[in-house]
């Protein structure tokens, strides 16, 4: 299951504003900083950090985000560049520098030449056009898979340098840099076996027992290792989450990921123990345009001025959500505060459009995740429709159900509970979340004035380009009504007091290679 795919989704926000040639040049990882993610004990060295997931690892799928790789692929691969979750710019990482042209039409990179594999060998520009080429390929199933097919060539200029050509402007060229870690070519086969996995990060992967757990160990020739305090981090898999909490509480694990979000803040509130919030999804109330009577517009429109966003904020997220009409991120190009609250909650305006548009007992159909949060939002959904006179019903699915139909475009029900990473900047969004595709649109929606905006968010470059089309983007969204979000919310993990120095990744990856014990 992958973090673009239900629950478990997070993706990141680009604010690249492309009027002149963009030039950055860093040596350090961007500054991530997930809320509770510090302790304020002194950073100390050595020790074990010893955390827990509710999903085995992919070690054949660190192209693909994975979602049980959450722990694991960021300690043992390094990405280009990374979105600094503060400012919202690309920061680098294995690139020293780079040039995007004005028109994001090409693109010059620079990597860092003190950079080695795990193996030892030395990371060259060859080594991210094979990653490049790899993520291009559809069978692969990378996320990010259709901005690197806008890649129209690429060439290495000596070891460390690069050339991008790209077919049409891609401003959001970030977007996949920030979920494309660079494997080594030479071993990347046989990564699937979990075996040898031969990254560039702070830690090496030693071994892994599947269903079990994945052992790293500190990399000593890091370039700059005396930043790696830990000399090992142990992943546990723990697939009840009920576990994950009871073994956090007893002192075996140190850090949760996958507990229910009810539970993380409940343990978070007692002493000891902390909170940790990263990436964040949207969950949005869509429907088939295709089926009666949510072909008509206006009782789409209705059903959205019938859900008390708010009440799903309090009752099902604790207050840690936001209520929302737009999919983005607050700091994304184009977000609109206003238009954020289009649909407020007047169930008597709801009541009258639909008895306009000859609506009387009518029945949904709602597919949704048959997981706490999903089935909680959906009943508060529920309540609000039988109050304006349509009777909702849910239709239950396991996640591998649920991304099967997603796959197929084919949800077997009029109305959906749809769950997406709301971390992407709006230009990577349009093309990759399948409610949101101009073309194979997963409610069936199409029409030539909504290709023409996707088009236009997919590749305005300025700032000033990029807010506008947007925000008409936006304001059609918004009256076709076929997927509008309900709420997004950040996603939330819990640690003990005595670890320090958990990050994440804009897109929602942990990141462990700085963390500390304290003594």
């Amino acid at each position: 299951m992958s973090l673009t795919t239900p629950v478990h989704v997070r993706r990141l926000t680009a604010g690249v504003a492309v009027g002149a040639a963009l030039f950055t040049s860093a040596c350090s990882a961007a500054t991530q900083q997930p809320v509770g993610g510090t302790s304020s004990a002194a950073v100390s060295d050595g020790g074990t950090l010893v955390v827990a997931q509710a999903s085995d690892v992919d070690p054949g799928g660190f192209l693909k985000t994975s979602f049980g790789n959450l722990l694991s692929e960021y300690q043992v691969f390094e990405t280009l560049t990374l979105i600094d979750t503060a400012t919202g710019k690309p920061t680098g990482v294995l690139a020293k520098s780079w040039k995007l042209a004005p028109d994001a039409m090409s693109m010059d990179i620079t990597l860092r030449d003190d950079v080695t594999f795990h193996s030892g060998r030395k990371l060259t520009a060859n080594d991210v056009i094979f990653t490049l080429k790899k993520v291009q390929d559809p069978a692969t199933g990378a996320a990010n898979q259709p901005i690197a097919a806008q890649i129209k060539t690429m060439k290495a200029v000596g070891d460390h340098e690069l050339k991008l050509t790209f077919s049409k402007a891609t401003p959001n060229v970030f977007d996949l840099f920030e979920t494309m870690p660079i494997v080594n070519p030479a071993s990347y086969a046989g990564n699937s076996a979990g075996k040898v996995v031969d990254g560039t990060g702070r830690f090496q992967w030693t071994s892994w027992t599947p269903g079990g757990k994945v052992v790293l160990t500190k990399y000593a020739k890091y370039r700059d290792a005396k930043n790696t305090h830990l000399d090992k981090i142990e992943i546990n898999i723990i697939t009840d989450p009920t576990a994950i909490v009871s073994a956090i509480r007893s002192g075996r694990v140190q850090y949760g990921v996958g507990v229910a979000a009810l539970d993380a803040r409940s343990l978070s509130e007692q002493p000891g123990y902390a909170l940790v919030t990263s990436g964040g999804a949207a969950i949005s109330l869509s429907l088939d345009v295709t089926k009666a009577p949510f072909d008509d517009k206006t009782v789409r429109q209705a059903i959205q001025y019938a859900i008390d966003r708010g009440r799903i904020v309090q009752q099902v997220e604790g207050g840690q959500a936001q209520a929302t009409d737009l999919p983005w991120r607050t700091s994304s190009a184009g977000y609109d505060a206003t238009q954020a609250k289009h649909y407020t909650y007047q169930p008597g305006k709801a009541k009258k459009m639909l008895a306009a548009a000859g609506v009387k007992n009518a029945t949904l159909n709602v597919v949704t995740l048959n997981t706490p949060e999903n089935t909680g939002i959906f009943q508060i959904v529920k309540n609000n429709l039988a109050a304006v006179g349509i009777t909702a019903k849910a239709v239950l699915l396991s996640p591998t159900e649920y991304d099967a139909k997603i796959a197929a475009r084919n949800m077997g029900a009029p109305g959906v509970l749809v769950m997406g990473s709301n971390a992407q900047s709006p230009a990577s969004q349009v093309v990759s979340r399948p409610e949101y595709l101009a073309g194979d649109n997963l409610l069936k929606f199409s029409s030539p004035q909504y290709s023409t905006l996707v088009q236009k968010v997919a590749t305005a470059t300025s700032a000033a380009d990029q807010k506008a089309a947007t925000h008409d983007y936006n304001d059609y969204l918004l009256d076709q009504a076929f997927s509008v979000p309900l709420v997004t919310r950040p996603t939330l993990t819990v640690r003990t007091k005595s670890v320090g120095g958990i990050q994440s990744t804009q897109a929602g990856f942990i990141e462990l290679g700085t963390a500390w014990l304290s003594k």
